[in-house]
């Protein structure tokens, strides 16, 4: 199947399923809900071929990541962030059962969780599904409009920047912070925290229990940092420079 023809259909499998703009939701559990709908309509669910491409630019990806951020795996003060945004946030997180609960318990979470804490929770459901649909894009490019047979530096980056568009990769970089700061302030507010830790029995006695160790990682890989923006600002700047080197065509784009 041609590239353009499978993203054409893709983009209208999720508009079809997706009535309304992500901006016109003016609740948590409403937003939670889009997010997981974006998330349910990706192609790799149905198609077993096309899993193993969209893991294969996911496994790939993930490699990059930890060779361009390696020097932050290697500081005791960041070690475990990074791992969280490399296993948690990208190739790592199954949304499969996060998705089943939500979709059967949501009422139960909002009840027990501060809507502050639902709402990074959903800034995290956005980054994932944002990430999931340029990554099925590069996929399809990769291996059905290039008909490449593995993934390289240079099939990376024509496909990068032939798919997506630069608004919704600066989008995803805005998303990182975005959660890595929720995450960064909530764990420092001693009242929301307490509230947190206090759910843990009733939600996962709900069947919500995939929810909570999502956020209570989150929070533990920000709980040793003095502050998140340090590890922000480092973290997205390389992710930025490699972005502009992409953009405009740079050899060896991917070396820091």
């Amino acid at each position: 199947m041609p590239a353009a023809h499978t993203l054409e259909n893709s983009s209208a499998n999720l508009a079809a399923g997706l009535l309304m703009t992500r901006e016109n939701i003016n609740n948590t559990e409403g937003i939670l809900r889009y997010d997981l709908a974006r998330y349910r309509s990706w192609r790799c669910h149905s198609d077993t071929q096309f899993k193993e491409w969209f893991n294969a630019v996911q496994k790939w990806q993930v490699a990059r990541l930890t060779r361009t951020h390696g020097h932050l795996l290697e500081d005791d003060r960041y070690k475990a962030v990074t791992n969280f945004f490399l296993s948690d946030m990208y190739g790592g997180l199954d949304l499969s059962s996060l998705a089943n609960e939500i979709e059967r318990a949501l009422p139960t979470t909002t009840r027990l969780l501060p809507d502050s804490v639902m709402r990074t929770a959903a800034v995290a459901l956005e980054l994932n599904a944002i990430t999931g649909e340029l990554d099925e894009q590069v996929a399809s490019y990769i291996f059905e409009h290039l008909k490449a047979t593995e993934i390289n530096e240079e099939n990376m980056a024509e496909a990068y920047r032939h798919t997506g568009s630069r608004e919704q990769r600066e989008q995803q970089m805005v998303l990182a912070r975005e959660l890595g700061m929720g995450l960064d302030k909530y764990v420092r507010n001693r009242i929301i925290y307490a509230t947190f830790k206090i759910a843990s029995k009733p939600l996962h006695m709900a069947g919500l229990g995939a929810l909570y160790d999502f956020l209570d990682r989150g929070f533990a890989a920000m709980r040793p940092m003095g502050s998140a923006q340090e590890f922000l600002d480092i973290f997205i700047s390389q992710e930025e420079a490699i972005m502009n080197k992409l953009y405009n065509n740079e050899p060896n784009p991917y070396q820091t």
